[in-house]
């Protein structure tokens, strides 16, 4: 078991974060390191204490870019292992640039002792440190936990069976790590105006000239001796190209006949892209005009029995459109002054 001094600067706002149970930590040594840190921090500054598992479950509500400097789990014993969304949280609670340092207990680079509790490796931490947000994260110091005390965790605080056992297979494999990490330069969620103004016409020269350089390297030369060699394109054509044709060497050659197209339903192989078969010519079906059948005026038959009735109770398609109304059988004439124009010169 070690036993850290921690120091700090004045006007800082501090953070412990510990579990404030008398089975897992003292609560004289977190009164006793309390009260150190407000005397060096003075009136300008600020030490709150919060328990780890109010943060882990959401009731602590941490004032947000507020702390300069986090420490977790300060005093001995160091048995709580830091999840992420208490990370998490912490790293919302530092200042940009603010500091966290965590006291926890690691095991070497090969397997965890059996029954141990404890199963985060050195490379772990740090990589649930950088999961979380921080960067800069490192190991500052690390020191074997020795066999007594291991014996007192395994009977006082992890409850395990077989002490002896456990003290014996764990001994020199757990350490008692003191990790430092930092919060970026920004908070979370910051946003910054990117400018995209164009330049000034009154510039310098040198970056006038930087920018001519830049323009004038995806332009052509036109005075280099490869475009004097290119030659004119008029120059390739001959006499006979500017002639224009008349209409006799338009003409199709005699003996041969025009491109057919292949009717729809094609039987001589025209449509298969095959020679045509003459004796197989396939001529368009010509379509059969039904003759109309004239309007009967004096027998007078209607399926639906409203034709005589008027254009109100007739079909849209029914031949008597527009005729007055009638009786069955009646010859329908027009009489009356509806042979006359309604207009009188």
């Amino acid at each position: 078991m070690s036993s850290t001094t921690f120091t700090a600067e004045a006007g800082q706002n501090i953070l412990l974060v510990a579990r404030a149970s008398a089975g897992a930590h003292s609560l004289d040594a977190l009164q006793q390191l309390r009260d150190e840190l407000v005397k060096q921090v003075g009136s300008g500054g600020k030490v709150d204490f919060e328990q780890v598992d109010r943060i882990d479950e959401g009731a602590a509500a941490l004032a947000s870019a507020y702390y300069d400097r986090i420490i977790a789990s300060p005093v001995w014993p160091h048995v709580v292992e830091h999840n992420n969304r208490v990370l998490g949280k912490l790293l919302l609670a530092l200042k940009p640039s603010g500091l966290l340092e965590i006291h926890e207990l690691i095991v070497d680079g090969s397997e965890a002792p059996e029954l141990s509790p404890v199963t985060r490796t050195r490379d772990e931490l740090l990589q649930q440190l950088k999961f979380a947000g921080f960067v800069d994260a490192q190991i500052a110091g690390a020191e074997v936990v020795s066999e007594p005390a291991l014996k007192a965790l395994a009977a006082d605080y992890w409850r395990l069976g077989d002490v002896a056992q456990f003290a014996a297979n764990a001994c020199e494999r757990i350490f008692e790590a003191v990790s430092v990490a930092k919060k970026p330069a920004y908070n979370v969620g910051a946003a910054a105006a990117l400018k995209f103004g164009k330049r000034s016409k009154n510039s310098t020269s040198d970056s006038d000239g930087k920018a001519d350089s830049a323009k004038k390297a995806w332009l052509i030369n036109v005075e280099s001796d490869d475009e004097a060699e290119i030659e004119d394109q008029d120059d390739l054509l001959e006499e006979e190209d500017f002639a224009k044709p008349d209409a006799a060497s338009l003409a199709r050659p005699d003996g041969i006949k025009p491109k057919r197209k292949a009717c729809k339903n094609c039987t001589c192989g025209l449509a298969d892209g095959l020679e045509p078969d003459e004796s197989l010519a396939c001529k368009p079906k010509e379509k059969v005009k039904k003759p109309t059948r004239p309007v009967d005026l004096v027998n007078v038959k209607s399926a639906c029995g409203n034709c005589s009735l008027g254009d109100a109770f007739r079909c849209s398609s029914c031949p008597y459109l527009g005729m007055p109304a009638f009786k069955p059988g009646e010859k329908v004439t027009l009489g009356g002054s509806m042979l006359h124009d309604d207009f009188m010169p």
